[in-house]
């Protein structure tokens, strides 16, 4: 198997690519976990500034430097991270997509979006480190998160345009309500399964992914 694996780990995860190297080491092709900036051992973008889809462009960068992007690149998104991975697969940069835990919280209206950015702003203002300059990895305003953007029109776009096969992987620490998980799996355009795994344990989703007959050639 020449297919290669991408994984986009959890925005504010401490333990960044290095919670990957389980899965990283068992695939049977070339593998990379990259830390994302502010993760790990890379540094924070300049200025501190973030975003949701920086993610996608930075792993896939990461990809294109260590020469795994040649042929079929599986890319895995775990949590928050789901959204680059979907990024990429709807820009035709994945031939299939994993999403770990990652088919998304309940679905928030507008206003209920609206009201959630704003306790953001407010937890990160009273936060002061993380309103400095960042020096240190990871950077202290990861811990914050992103706020929401789980608008069930938006996303319901976003996931038309997914057209690559979906494996989605459930642990009992999904945000995703269970009656909704099939339904939210056939809003994507290609043909997708859902398989459940013991916890988000790199070890675990390796076996997950190893059993899994939608990522076979």
């Amino acid at each position: 198997m020449n297919t290669a694996l991408l994984v986009i780990h959890e925005i504010g995860d401490r333990d960044a690519g290095r919670r990957w190297a389980e899965l990283v080491a068992a695939w049977p092709g070339p593998a990379l976990a990259p830390d994302l900036p502010g993760h790990g051992e890379t540094p924070p973008p300049t200025g501190g500034a973030y975003a949701l889809a920086d993610a996608a462009v930075y792993a896939w960068r990461s990809a294109e430097d260590a020469g795994i992007t040649n042929g079929d690149v599986v890319v895995l998104g775990h949590a928050s991270a789901g959204f680059a991975a979907e990024l990429l697969a709807a820009g035709g940069r994945a031939s299939r997509l994993v999403l770990v835990d990652a088919l998304g919280p309940p679905w928030c209206s507008v206003d209920e979006i609206v009201e959630a950015q704003h306790r953001w702003l407010r937890a990160l203002f009273a936060d002061r480190p993380a309103l400095a300059a960042p020096t240190s990895v990871p950077d202290p305003r990861l811990v914050h998160g992103f706020p929401p953007i789980w608008e069930r029109g938006f996303v319901r776009e976003l996931r038309r345009s997914v057209a690559v096969p979906v494996l989605a992987v459930e642990t009992p620490s999904s945000p995703t309500p269970p009656a909704e998980r099939g339904e939210r799996l056939q809003g994507y355009a290609g043909p997708g399964a859902l398989v459940e795994a013991a916890d988000a344990s790199s070890s675990a989703i390796a076996e997950a992914l190893g059993d899994a007959e939608l990522l076979q050639p």
